[in-house]
């Protein structure tokens, strides 16, 4: 639940990212939507194995070599977030009390929506706690209070801010609604649980455009996955709210 203060939490693209972009909800359909949802807990389950293992790759290895496990780490989750986890939950019904953590099953408030991907992507956290929390606690759960406000900047203003921070994955929360951004070169798309009519329903859809994006005024970054994140991501740390 947001509670009328706005939260971007920023995904760092390390050197080495190739950052993903989640396809427009537009594109996936019928039987595709049908297939990565089936998928989806296999999905999930294959990204905790995942975490598990790299954090034992991790402990064991040099300096170096640590780096180099960071940046992985980095690209398959931000894959596994855009083309898998995402897209699952395209066309999941919007509720301001929806509380679903099954993909195209009941119905997923916007907080719900972010809390239950950052779950299944591995992070430790509340899950129903975070949902109702207010956007800055997000930010200060997730980045330690790492913030920057941006207050009545204009989109143009915006985008370029997002842009000159590196391809990534980014949470954005606004006015009265939190979700996802993905940035990757001069390609924007904003995924959320949308409360708009006619399409009050999991989207991803171009961030310029009639949303609460791009109507929204007031806008908090914090950066997401960078090294420390990912360490604590690794080694199963809990996020609580503070």
């Amino acid at each position: 639940m947001c509670k009328f203060i706005v939260c971007v939490l920023m995904a760092v693209a390390g050197p080495c990212l190739q950052a993903q972009q989640p396809p427009l909800s537009s594109e996936v359909r019928g039987d595709d939507l049908k297939k990565k949802r089936a998928e989806y807990n296999e999905v999930v389950e294959a990204l905790e194995g995942y975490r598990q293992a790299q954090w034992k790759r991790y402990r064991e290895a040099s300096l170096v070599a640590k780096k180099a496990v960071l940046s992985e780490v980095r690209e398959r989750l931000t894959s596994d977030l855009c083309e898998k986890i995402f897209p699952a939950w395209y066309g999941t019904e919007w509720a301001f009390s929806g509380m679903s953590k099954v993909p195209g099953e009941g119905q997923v408030a916007c907080g719900y929506f972010v809390s239950t991907c950052l779950l299944h992507s591995g992070f430790k956290v509340q899950r129903i706690k975070m949902a109702q929390q207010a956007s800055q606690k997000i930010i200060i759960t997730m980045t330690g209070g790492k913030k920057d406000v941006s207050a009545g900047k204009s989109m143009p203003r915006i985008l370029e801010r997002l842009k000159k921070s590196g391809d990534g994955i980014y949470i954005v929360g606004l006015d009265q609604h939190v979700g996802f951004v993905s940035v990757k070169g001069d390609v924007i798309r904003f995924v959320h649980s949308n409360y708009y009519q006619p399409d009050n329903k999991v989207v991803c859809e171009e961030a310029i455009g009639k949303n609460p994006l791009s109507d929204s005024n007031y806008r908090v970054f914090g950066k997401l996955l960078d090294d420390g994140m990912l360490v604590a991501w690794m080694r199963g740390d809990s996020f609580h709210i503070k």
